[in-house]
């Protein structure tokens, strides 16, 4: 039943990223940094330049996580049907599905972290740990939520262990808490609320809260709870970067499926039929969530252009293949964002034309399609001492 499901899922992660165009952040690994990430989807660019080879990597990675959870949510349920549901569950989480079709460290992460857990189970996890140390910052969480598990449990030796993998992740990757002070709490919680969905994550939020109270506590509510608070902790000083902290909140959906499950059961069939109909109500929520992300291009129908959360991939593109069309290689680009996402579809930087999403003097209008009939402004001239093409004075 797993296999068919992956297969299902395939179909579903392919379309979304063959049809979408290149991101502001999936620009910026491939031209700005320098990482792992960056080595991986750079080498896949040079051979094959699309958004799809491009993404192949997340795509491969993201079906290989929803197989290492089903593992993790078998050791850690009664029945193989619930290991299955709550394996769809953490698939259909906006987090899983949309990491899953853009380049992001995010798939990667949570990878080595399921992958974590497993090892956990048997006792080999330190030499994986080891290696995650010079992996990624983002793993400074893992260590921490592992230490204080030891402490819990009290197993001491391997608590400090742990606590030294932490602090060596803070010394080689640097502690960033600066800027000036300003709490971001309320703006954690509500990307929270968004990559896991509301409803999903109301009872995602008792479900933490209910273990960390009554019952006890394994390593997996520990990598959950901790990702989770140690973002709301940081908000308060600064603006976190959700992909260092979802990859080890979403592990927790096997926590939450499990307290539902015990409240379900425990109770007499005849008193079931209010959390039977509450069940179907999240997960229809958590499905329409999906719907939108999947065929997102028919939100414009409904949102202003630059409200839709995806205007930036539909712009870059376009506006590319209109470049493309009037014969028009390269360009001045104000926003640096938007020169790395054209650069995507070989616009390269040089003098003329001058390209900005803002307006600016002796500049015409462009107006570029972006889906359902919307468009975007994007402002250009040639300067003065060089007259425009035709094609520059009709409106795209």
């Amino acid at each position: 039943m797993i296999f068919a499901y992956l297969l299902l899922y395939a179909c579903i992660l392919l379309y979304g990223a063959s049809n979408l165009g290149i991101g502001v952040e999936e620009a910026a690994i491939l031209f700005a940094k320098h990482d792992w990430l960056h080595h991986l989807t750079f080498w896949l660019y040079s051979r094959w330049p699309s958004e799809l080879a491009v993404r192949l990597p997340v795509i491969f990675v993201t079906l290989f996580n929803i197989v290492l959870f089903w593992f993790v949510a078998k050791n850690y349920l009664k029945k193989p049907k619930d290991a299955m549901l709550a394996t769809v569950i953490f698939s259909l989480l906006p987090a899983v599905l949309g990491s899953g079709v853009v380049v992001s460290k995010a798939p990667f992460i949570l990878f080595f972290t399921l992958f974590f857990l497993l090892l956990y189970q048997n006792g080999l996890d330190l030499p994986l740990a080891l290696a995650l140390l010079f992996l990624d910052k983002a793993f400074a969480v893992l260590f921490l939520a592992a230490a204080l598990y030891e402490i819990y449990a009290k197993k001491y030796k391997k608590a400090i262990v742990y606590g030294l993998f932490f602090a060596l992740s803070l010394w080689l990757y640097g502690f960033e808490v600066g800027g000036r002070p300003k709490s971001y709490f309320l703006d954690t919680f509500a990307i929270f609320s968004a990559i896991f969905s509301p409803l999903v994550f109301l009872y995602y939020f008792y479900s933490l809260y209910r273990v960390g109270l009554k019952e006890s506590k394994d390593i997996i509510w520990f990598v959950s709870a901790t990702a989770f608070l140690f973002a709301l902790i940081l908000s308060f000083r600064q603006r976190i970067h959700i992909v260092d902290f979802a990859p080890f909140a979403v592990v927790g959906v096997v926590v939450m499926v499990r307290v539902f499950l015990r409240s379900f059961r425990v109770r007499l069939p005849k008193y079931r039929k209010k959390l039977r109909v509450a069940f179907w109500i999240v997960l229809c929520s958590l499905v329409l969530n999906d719907l939108a992300l999947v065929l997102n291009g028919l939100l414009f129908d409904f949102l202003p252009p630059k409200s839709h959360f995806a205007y930036r991939y539909y712009l870059a593109k376009n506006l590319a293949k209109k470049l493309q069309d009037l014969k028009i290689s390269c360009a001045y680009v104000k926003e640096r964002s938007l020169a790395r996402q054209l650069r995507f579809y070989h616009i390269d930087q040089c003098s003329t034309p001058t390209l900005s999403l803002r307006s600016f003097p002796n500049a015409i209008e462009w107006k570029i399609p972006l889906a359902r009939g919307k468009s975007i402004s994007v402002f250009v001239t040639y300067g003065n001492k060089i007259s425009y093409p035709r094609a520059f004075a009709v409106p795209l």
